[in-house]
């Protein structure tokens, strides 16, 4: 009776994280039709939440021209205590995962919500506007042409996640050079199976961000650095970029921000993921040694599995469980395996197909497979 009621309770919890954000501006595809949900933890949907290579991409086209500044506005409440974004455009008019994807801007902490520490409110179905708006420049530099823009997303509190949205555009004026579009940075990519993943309750700062970063978390500052295999830092723009920081929603040009401080975290009972951060190269990430110093001896402590697996190391089988000690347990999540506590009055042990939680009464119950997919939907029940 009790894991009954503790399974529909985690159903009705379920409904309410499915919620998430969509980019009402730039004008998105119509087909695929975006949901307001993350892509796949496999990357089987990206680029673009395409089912497939051989989908097209259609809708309306919204015209660009260089160097003109354009607006970014969202519907949503979900806004998972805010998180960073980039605006990246490739000029493939059906991308595929190949396609090469360049960042004009990047936006660390404080997008799609600013100053907030979980979500703006109760609407799941993303249809209320999102009160904060952004803005992003066309590069007067590029090629002219059609080209497809993206939106994508790295929350900052609850599962770890990306999403992305995408609009087709034309870029209008006088064509620039296929080199300076090469020159800038490629989309960062995580929390898709590619063994790059971003940290919980950490805004996420970005391998190489271009020169044009937009840093807006203003009360709610944490920064972090990915971990894993992620993209290669950049060695020569990233102590120069123009950077904008914003105290609630008075925004500054300031040089580029490299502080970290602490947070309180966010209204999810989300969980606490120990990993082993590798320090990048680049200046605008150098304020994440102190965070990556501290994740290195957490981690360390919750390793003990029973084989070679330890918090942090890669992984290959997607979602696999691997008790740890009786009061934690690994999972492999986005190719890396990530710490994960048992709930208080519970242990685990096995791995794999014998993986088992024991309740206090001594009563064992096997994670079906309805429970699996709760489980992965919402950190809470982890």
């Amino acid at each position: 009776m009790a894991f009954t009621k503790l399974f529909a309770a985690a159903c009705g919890f379920a409904a309410i994280a499915n919620g998430h954000m969509l980019m009402a501006t730039p004008a998105r595809v119509t087909s695929p039709a975006a949901s307001n949900g993350p892509l796949e933890m496999d990357g089987s949907n990206f680029p673009c939440q395409k089912s497939s290579s051989d989908s097209t991409l259609s809708g309306e086209s919204t015209s660009m021209a260089l160097g003109s500044d354009q607006p970014l506005e969202f519907i949503g409440q979900s806004v998972h205590g805010g998180g960073s974004c980039q605006v990246s455009i490739t000029y493939d008019e059906n991308p595929t995962a190949s396609s090469t994807w360049k960042v004009i801007t990047s936006i660390e902490g404080g997008c799609p919500a600013r100053d907030s520490a979980g979500n703006l409110g109760d609407d799941t179905s993303a249809t209320a506007a999102d009160p904060y708006t952004y803005n992003f420049t066309i590069p007067d530099d590029i090629p002219t042409g059609n080209a497809v823009l993206a939106w994508t997303w790295f929350n900052k509190v609850g599962n770890r996640e990306m999403y992305m949205n995408c609009a087709l555009v034309e870029l209008t004026g006088t064509s620039g050079s296929q080199s300076s579009y090469d020159a800038l940075p490629d989309m960062f990519t995580a929390n898709i199976g590619n063994g790059c993943a971003t940290v919980n309750d950490k805004d996420v700062t970005f391998p190489d961000p271009g020169e044009v970063v937009q840093k807006l978390n203003g009360a709610t500052d944490a920064f972090a650095a990915p971990s894993g295999s992620c993209q290669a830092a950049a060695t020569s723009v990233a102590s120069a970029a123009a950077t904008t920081t914003a105290a609630g929603s008075s925004p500054t040009t300031t040089a580029a921000a490299t502080s970290e401080t602490s947070a309180a975290g966010g209204i999810f009972a989300s969980i606490t993921v120990s990993i082993a951060v590798s320090a990048p190269t680049t200046t605008a990430a150098a304020a994440a040694a102190t965070s990556a110093s501290s994740s290195t001896n957490s981690a360390s402590s919750e390793s003990s599995s029973s084989g070679s697996e330890s918090a942090g190391s890669a992984c290959s089988t997607e979602g696999e469980d691997v008790c740890a000690g009786s009061d934690s347990y690994l999972v492999c999540a986005s190719g890396i395996w990530t710490s994960m506590p048992v709930a208080a009055g519970t242990a685990c042990s096995g791995s794999g197909a014998n993986f088992e939680i024991v309740v206090a009464t001594s009563k064992k119950f096997m994670k079906t497979r309805a429970l699996r997919w709760v489980q992965r939907n919402l950190p809470l029940l982890r």
